[in-house]
């Protein structure tokens, strides 16, 4: 019995233990599980990858895919269409009806005073007749047709290309419009470092009580501002990106591969201004317009001349004509209006006055055209000069912060000096960057204006593009910044 007990016991105290180890088995798998779905959960999700395109593949993608273009190229097929179609009025025309008439009763002539009826035609009857006419002279107005219709597809043309030319200056606009955002953002996290790093001095000289707490407070605000700053430069990286992504009919993100750039040796003012004269599409569109209206005019003189045509016609099924239908006829004629009532007077008194009207809009769209050229080229120059100032401002900047960051560590300077340098420096770099996206701005609007657009690979190819920017004197990486709430190290003991 004693022995059983004993056995129980061992048992029981066995099971205990399993049971405690399948307990500790469980917490671990469990603590595993849980680790696992934690891991999961912190894993950093994978922004989608950028495309990285120069502008000209940009440009490819919206010759491809805006619907713009694809608009202008419908109505070029249209009027290539509409213009094969009044070329058919040269030839000669051929037609066949067909009809199968059922009547109440035969046709029959009597033969009076005789009982007797001639059938002149069945009751039920089939005809099938071909006939052919012939325009041979219509006072010019099936030339005039033609000659219409050819100017109404070089219009179209014409507006293809202008509408091509326009989305080149908005793409350029917006795709490096997009460089600018994301250059400006990188000289804000640039001021952001730099402001950190003052913010980081201030508070350790406060602590050694060096400078006083307004001081320090000032670089802390100097910071915060900074940082939204930042915050904003970002979404202006979105908001320019989406305007690209627009324009290209595009939904992935683009990364701009063509920098901002500038252009030294460019042809003088007087070569574009005398470009427009000869290369520009709305010229163009306004001649179109002016031929279509010399085109009515002559078409509304000819409407007053005679007009001669020959015609023929064949019955295929003689068996359906009655005893006076002819099998084959052909003949020739003519037609002229005596009189309408000056209705062709004045239609031709109309398409003048339009044709008129076209030619003054013309010259005033010439006039307009060389005058926003001028504007361009200046506007494009200046945005140069601009840039070049600015550009000898960066080194007094950055020798300015210099200076004034090492006298605010040595107890000579305020923060607020610290804080002036810092922004002027950002500020120098900022406006180097706006100047230069004004002059791309204006080159290619200067493009649009003279006609030149299709050149923009051309000169892109001898552009020189605009340096990288210059970082903040000083570590610019914020893992190089000590947090501010960080306790001053401890002098070394002697």
């Amino acid at each position: 019995m004693p022995g059983l007990m004993m056995r129980r016991a061992d048992l029981e105290q066995t099971m205990m233990h399993e049971t405690k180890g399948l307990r500790r088995r469980s917490i671990r798998a469990f603590a595993l599980l849980l680790g696992l779905l934690a891991g999961l959960s912190l894993w950093p999700s994978r922004a989608p990858a950028q495309e990285r395109l120069s502008f000209g593949d940009a440009l490819q993608r919206v010759q491809q895919r805006n619907e713009s273009l694809m608009a202008g190229q419908d109505e070029i097929r249209q009027r290539e269409a509409e213009k094969a179609a009044i070329s058919g009025l040269k030839v000669p025309k051929a037609e066949l009806d067909v009809r199968s008439t059922f009547l109440d009763a035969d046709i029959t002539t009597p033969f009076d005073p005789l009982p007797i009826a001639y059938k002149m035609q069945d009751k039920h009857f089939t005809k099938a007749e071909l006939s052919v006419t012939w325009p041979v002279y219509t006072g010019g107005r099936i030339k005039a047709a033609n000659r219409a219709a050819t100017a109404r597809q070089n219009e179209a043309e014409a507006q293809f290309r202008f509408t091509g030319d326009q989305l080149v200056t908005e793409l350029a606009q917006r795709y490096f419009g997009v460089c600018l955002a994301r250059r400006a953002r990188t000289v804000t996290a640039f001021k952001v470092a730099a402001t950190e790093r003052h913010a980081h001095r201030a508070k350790r000289l406060l602590e050694e009580g060096i400078i006083s707490r307004a001081e320090s407070l000032s670089a802390e605000v100097a910071l915060a501002n900074a940082r939204s700053e930042l915050e904003a430069a970002d979404r202006d990286v979105t908001i320019a990106s989406e305007g690209l992504a627009n324009t290209m009919a595009w939904t992935d993100p683009v990364e701009p591969v063509t920098a901002l750039f500038l252009l030294r040796d460019l042809e003088t003012r007087d070569y574009f201004q005398n470009s427009v004269d000869d290369q520009h599409p709305v010229l163009a569109v306004l001649g179109a317009k002016r031929e279509q209206a010399h085109q009515g005019v002559r078409a509304e003189e000819g409407a007053a001349l005679p007009t001669a045509y020959v015609f023929g016609m064949y019955e295929l099924l003689p068996n359906g004509c009655s005893v006076v239908d002819p099998k084959w006829a052909f003949g020739f004629g003519g037609q002229y209006t005596l009189f309408d009532g000056d209705q062709g007077r004045n239609k031709v008194s109309a398409a003048k006055a339009q044709e008129e009207r076209v030619a003054h809009l013309r010259q005033k769209y010439q006039r307009d055209l060389r005058s926003l050229t001028v504007k361009r080229y200046e506007e494009m120059e200046k945005a140069r000069e601009q840039y070049d100032a600015l550009d000898t401002t960066l080194a007094l900047t950055a020798e300015n912060l210099r200076v004034r960051t090492r006298a605010f560590e040595e107890g000579v300077a305020t923060s607020l000096e610290v804080v002036d340098a810092t922004l002027s420096h950002a500020r120098a770099q900022l406006g180097r960057l706006k100047a230069a996206y004004d002059f791309d701005s204006a080159f290619f609007q200067l493009l649009e204006s003279s006609g030149q657009t299709g050149r923009c690979q051309e000169y892109l190819a001898r552009a020189v593009p605009v340096p990288e920017n210059d970082a903040f004197p000083g570590p610019t990486d914020p893992s190089l910044v000590e947090p501010l709430d960080k306790k001053p190290a401890e002098p070394p003991t002697k």
